[in-house]
């Protein structure tokens, strides 16, 4: 079963199940607001939402940046069906397909921001690089990326408490609710094996992002969850 697979099969009881995460929207809204900040605040911004899953960053994203065109992409089709599923206004639409591929070409517009909420993690290392340089050429001059994602290589104490978060709440909680406990047991681990918030910047600036920037949530998602900030260059290199 493939990972796209494995969220559709789990997609209607995702967003239960992040209504159970203290401080998970809280955390998303800051960092759509995060990718807002210094955009055009009118109809013709236009965001990218990747990685979009049922819906909820793009949620966010709309309450920051109300006036904006957004397109939402995933490449699981229940996840999407999710998100389509919800009321939304006339300039957000959703398309399947993966970041790798930016849709299969259906992303042909050059878009102002570009928001990423868990999705770089789930990408092989050698996609992370080429796909944040593919994201870096698309972009128009000075826009904006927001990559929102899960590291604890870089503590100790860090990897206990999300070892333990997972172990005792997070995979019994998708058993009871009936959503797929060897999909949480994958985030787990893959929030284990991630890149350090130092390696995650490093690809940013050798993709050739600049104003690169990182900040730490808070409550308990402090020292674990992290939102980076990066901009694309004045023109292309």
């Amino acid at each position: 079963m493939t990972l796209a697979e494995s969220f559709t099969r789990s997609a209607n009881r995702y967003d239960l199940l992040t209504s159970l995460n203290p401080g998970y929207h809280r955390e998303l809204r800051e960092a759509a607001a995060d990718l807002a900040d210094g955009l055009p605040a009118d109809a013709d911004t236009l965001l990218w939402d990747l990685g979009c899953g049922s819906g909820l960053s793009t949620r966010a994203l709309l309450g920051a940046a109300p006036q904006a065109s957004i397109v939402g992409l995933d490449s699981s089709a229940g996840m999407l069906a999710q998100a389509r599923a919800k009321t939304w206004p006339a300039g957000v639409r959703f398309v399947e397909g993966t970041a790798e591929s930016l849709g299969g070409g259906a992303l042909s517009e050059e878009p102002d921001g570009i928001f990423a909420a868990y999705l770089f993690r789930n990408l092989a290392p050698v996609d992370r690089d080429t796909t944040l340089r593919t994201l870096r050429q698309r972009l128009r001059p000075r826009g904006r990326l927001v990559v929102h994602e899960y590291s604890v290589s870089e503590s100790r104490a860090a990897r206990m408490r999300w070892s333990a978060v997972c172990r005792g709440l997070v995979v019994p909680l998708a058993r009871l609710v009936g959503a797929d406990p060897a999909l949480y047991r994958y985030l787990w681990r893959s929030v284990l094996e991630n890149d350090s918030t130092v390696r995650f910047r490093r690809r940013l600036e050798e993709a050739g992002f600049t104003d690169v920037r990182v900040r730490t949530g808070r409550g308990w998602h402090h020292g674990i969850l992290h939102t980076y900030l990066a901009s694309a260059p004045e023109a292309a290199a």
